[in-house]
This record gives structure tokens, sequence and C-alpha cells, in this order.
């Protein structure tokens, strides 16, 4: 066998591994003027994936920005939300300002009016000043901390929430009757009224804070959610706590605005976090001492015996040359051949050998018929014939990039 020869049957075994890496676009040129068609069936499924994505996260962010808002929201509908004690507001003719920050609180409620504040414990001291100073009506809406609001007012204890009678003589639960109340339980100074009595301690208490306005602590958010909103005197309270006054800023502290608006970020964490943090940064560097000095230096390792792909063609072709397996040598070639030229003229690697003889003579100008017989031809029956059909399918490759 000729060493041409001997190179082509040796490279026989190495071209069945490479036609797997065929398969693998990045492995070799993509098919020449490609069809409308086949880049649809290509790009077909990222496409259908991407745009059914989009449109869930559209639908997901629509349907939750309308009917999943949050705690007391004025405008969420779920069953925490408050827009039913909004618009039973509304109705009754009280102006209802909804905002989400100090600032916009303050200026809303500069006039008097009645300031909501539906989650207090939220607020920082310094955005407690502020707001008192307005000398506004103030609701707040279960807080653990009602002393920044007014001293004298303190936290007795905490319950379930259940329908409580008034117990009392402030008008507006004297006008509601039973309520759903119960949960933080507060006490306060003589001069104030306490309401929804559980023992000796109030689930509403009603006095003045330190900017000489009203205060009301509501043990309980329960009378103004959409939930409970039609339960007992539920709605009467409501509008009774928070219809006094023509004017309601409706006020939801927001992250930014109970945080980022006064302190940075390390002044918010705890104390303890800075000399946790120390501690880990020294433990990390000790351990990479001591894994660095069991790591040792970086030493140099001898290669195995490597064997160059040449000498391993040259081995093969000399095993086929003994074992005169020609046309098994001439086939595996064939069949790479036309798996490569398939895949250059978008057809699938299951495509006869007609089928790609067809699609090679639509772009060169050689026949149909002599490429079917380099692709699907006899035997080679020496060695010579061989090197002639590697050398014909080389050329024929080489004619269609």
């Amino acid at each position: 066998m000729t060493p041409p020869a001997a190179a082509a049957a040796g490279a026989v075994e190495d071209t069945a591994v490479q036609d797997a890496v065929v398969d693998d676009p990045a492995a070799t040129d993509r098919p020449i003027d490609p069809t409308l068609r086949q880049r649809w069936a290509r790009w077909r499924f990222p496409v259908v994936v991407g745009a059914a994505l989009i449109l869930f996260a559209v639908v997901l962010t629509v349907l939750s920005d309308q009917t999943s808002r949050g705690y007391l929201d004025p405008d969420g509908v779920n069953i925490s939300g408050a827009r039913a004690v909004v618009r039973l507001l509304e109705g009754q003719g009280v102006e209802v300002t909804p905002v989400r920050t100090v600032a916009d609180a303050v200026e809303a409620s500069e006039d008097g009016g009645t300031l909501l504040v539906t989650e207090p414990d939220r607020l920082l001291p310094e955005q407690i000043d502020r707001l008192t100073a307005t000398g506004a009506d103030i609701v707040l809406v279960q807080p653990s901390r009602p002393d920044q609001f007014s001293a004298d007012v303190v936290v007795a204890g905490q319950g379930a929430e259940s329908v409580l009678e008034p117990g009392c003589d402030l008008p507006a639960a004297q006008r509601a009757g039973s309520a759903s109340l119960g949960g933080i339980r507060y006490e306060g100074p003589a001069e104030a009224t306490g309401c929804y009595l559980v023992g000796d301690t109030a689930t509403l208490l009603s006095g003045t804070h330190r900017g000489g306005g009203q205060l009301v602590a509501l043990g309980s958010s329960a009378p103004l959610t959409n939930r409970h909103l039609d339960e007992d005197g539920n709605a009467a309270l409501a509008l009774g706590l928070l219809g006094a006054r023509e004017q309601l800023t409706w006020y939801q502290p927001s992250f930014e605005t109970s945080a980022a608006e006064e302190r940075s970020f390390i002044e918010l964490l705890p104390g303890w976090v800075g000399p946790v943090a120390w501690q880990l940064v020294i433990a990390a560097l000790i351990a990479a001492w001591w894994r660095a000095r069991r790591l040792g230096p970086v030493v140099t390792e001898p290669l195995p015996v490597v064997v160059r792909a040449a000498e391993t063609t040259e081995g093969r072709a000399r095993l086929y040359r003994r074992g005169r397996s020609r046309g098994h040598a001439a086939a595996v070639l064939r069949q790479a051949a036309q798996r490569r030229l398939a895949h250059r003229f978008g057809l699938p690697a299951s495509a006869s050998a007609v089928a790609v003889a067809e699609a090679v003579s639509r772009r060169t100008t050689i026949d149909t018929a002599a490429v079917a017989d380099m692709l699907d031809g006899p035997e080679p029956t020496d060695d010579a014939g061989l090197v002639r059909l590697a050398d014909a399918l080389d050329a024929l490759e080489l004619e269609v990039r």
C-alpha cells in the first residue's frame, strides 16, 4: 500500500470520531445559503420558549399589580388589602391621599386632617418626630412601640383577635358596637380612653401624641381589611376613626423611606455584624496560610508518553493494509464525506447519497451521477483505487466550500 493510501486508510477510524463532532455546528462550517424554512426549523424551539417566558412574565406582573398588592394597600383587592374601606370613605366625601414617603406624608398632613400609618414600627425616631410635628390626628395600626408617639402609651400584652364590645365612651366605638379587634393590648395615662378591653388592657387606645393631636392605637388591622370589613361593626368603626376629617393621608412606609432615607446601609446593620465579619476574615486568612503551608511550592511533573496523531494514523493504516480492508475503509470515507456534505447543504444526516449528489450538482458543475458514484459506487479493488477515491472525495469537499 502506498503512503497516501496508508494515510487514507489510517484516517478511517479517526473519521468515525470526527463524524460525531460534525453534528456540532461550532465544529464545522455553516450550511451554504440555508432557506428560511431551515432557519425557522433551527430557531423555532428557542424562539417559542423565549416568547412563552416573556408572555408569562407580563401576565404575572399585570395580575400581581392588580390583585396581589400588599398589606393594607389602599388599592389592594386581596384579603389583606384595604380597597373596600377606601371606597367606603370616598363615598362619604373623605379625600384619601395615599403616600409612600415621610416627606409626602408631612406635606399632605400640614393642613390637618387624619394621618393613618399602616406600619409604624418601620419608622425611625426622626421620622416620627416629623409626623407628630404636623399636629394632625394620627391612627397607628398595631404599633409595638407606641411610646415613640406618646410617652405614656405602652404595650401591655398580646393575644388572639376576636369580636369585642366597645366598653368605652369613645363616639366612634359607641356607634360601631362590637368589632373584630384583639391582637396587641395597650395601657395609657388616666386621660386616655381605652376601648374593646381584654381584662384591664385596651385593644383600641385613644389619647394625645407629642404634637398635640389625637393618637389612636389599633391592636389589630382586621377592621380595615377587605376580609373583615363587612363583619360586625368593623365598617362603622373604620369610618369613625378615619372619616372624622375631610382629609385622610394613607401612609404606607416603604423600605426605602423607612431606612435608606435617613441612614446608610452600614448604619442599619446590627452591632454584632462588624465583630463577626472581622472574625470571619481572620479565620479565612489563617485557613489560607495553613493550607498554603500544606500544599508546598509548585513543582513540574513530566507528562505521560504522548503518541503523535501521525504515528497513530500510520499504525492503523498498517493494520488495515495487513487485513486488506479496502472495502471497509472506502465505506467509512464515503459515509463521512456524505454526512459532511449533507450538513453543509442543510440536509439531515440521514439523507441518501442521491439527495446529497443532487444538492452538490445544483451548487457546482459536477454531474449528479459522478457525485453519486463517489458516494455510493463500487468498492476499490486495490490500494491505488482507494487512494483515488480518497483524493476524489477530498477534491469534492474542497469544490463545494
